[in-house]
């Protein structure tokens, strides 16, 4: 008895951890979002910038600064927009793994279990290993769940 009372509150403090690192990223979300609206809603926006607000030859010709401000710009929305959507997907799978923990992968639907592999293969596509500050610096290839469903003990997802 005392050993399963000792696992149900170990399960609930790895749920409650797991909640709190939800609230942290749909936290860091918002931050994300709301610098990404601040641009495009800025006099510095792109389409601003390129259609009129600050018309051609103002600056002068052969003022390759201009050009580089501009491809900056571009790269740093374009970058953002890239981490909101990654944000975004893994808020998902991580709401879905506590809605699941208690069950396990196996019961769950088709179609939920089709929306983590595709977040986790998407999550393998944009990994940048250079951008990792814990990647294994060995080589070794960081757990993930697998698309059939069944996932690795200590899955990244």
């Amino acid at each position: 008895m005392a050993d399963a009372i000792r696992a149900q509150a170990d399960a609930q403090a790895k749920a409650a951890a797991l909640r709190i690192e939800y609230d942290s990223l749909k936290d860091y979300k918002n931050l994300v979002d709301g610098l990404l609206t601040s641009l495009e809603e800025s006099p510095a926006q792109h389409g601003k910038l390129s259609h009129g607000t600050l018309p051609a030859g103002v600056l002068g010709t052969g003022f390759p600064e201009a050009d580089a401000l501009f491809k900056s710009y571009n790269t740093v929305h374009a970058e953002l927009q890239k981490l909101s959507k990654g944000l975004a997907d893994q808020i998902e799978a991580l709401g879905i793994a506590i809605l699941t923990g208690g069950k396990g992968f196996g019961d769950v639907d088709e179609e939920t279990r089709r929306r983590m592999a595709a977040i986790a293969k998407d999550a393998r596509e944009n990994y940048v290993r250079k951008r990792d500050p814990y990647a294994d610096k060995t080589g070794g290839v960081p757990n993930t769940p697998s698309v059939n469903g069944g996932a690795k003990k200590g899955a990244v997802i």
